[in-house]
């Protein structure tokens, strides 16, 4: 005699990233933009800028790397500018920030600006 347990098979990476992003899609969270730009009369003019995510992630890679100071404080205040709307986003509920005083910095930041006590995700 076998006894058989019905569970619902595990879910695909796929389906657990759709599920993650879902509540961002919701809130109007846009990171590559559409695959085919509108065309027409009418229609926005295609998007020449990286998303936001990609922008965040290059300027934390440069501000990492920066030697000259006026450089590496004019990456802090644009790390910090889209800190803000990713945080809105809920990129920082998904993704968790490894360099610790990188971290600190942007928690700091959004506790600031939002009056918030420090977000434990991001550091």
């Amino acid at each position: 005699m076998t006894t058989q347990v019905a569970s619902a098979p595990l879910p695909t990476l796929m389906q657990r990233l759709a599920s993650a992003f879902r509540p961002m899609h919701a809130r109007g969270a846009l990171f590559a933009g559409p695959a085919h730009p509108p065309a027409g009369p009418g229609a926005a003019a295609p998007r020449t800028t990286a998303p936001q995510l990609d922008r965040f992630v290059a300027r934390l890679r440069e501000l990492l790397a920066a030697t000259d100071e006026t450089a590496r404080q004019r990456l802090e205040r644009e790390v910090l500018e889209l800190a803000a709307p990713l945080q809105a986003a809920g990129v920082f509920d998904l993704l968790r920030i490894a360099h610790a005083p990188v971290a600190a910095m942007i928690a700091d930041h959004l506790a600031a600006s939002a009056g918030e006590p420090r977000r434990a995700a991001l550091g």
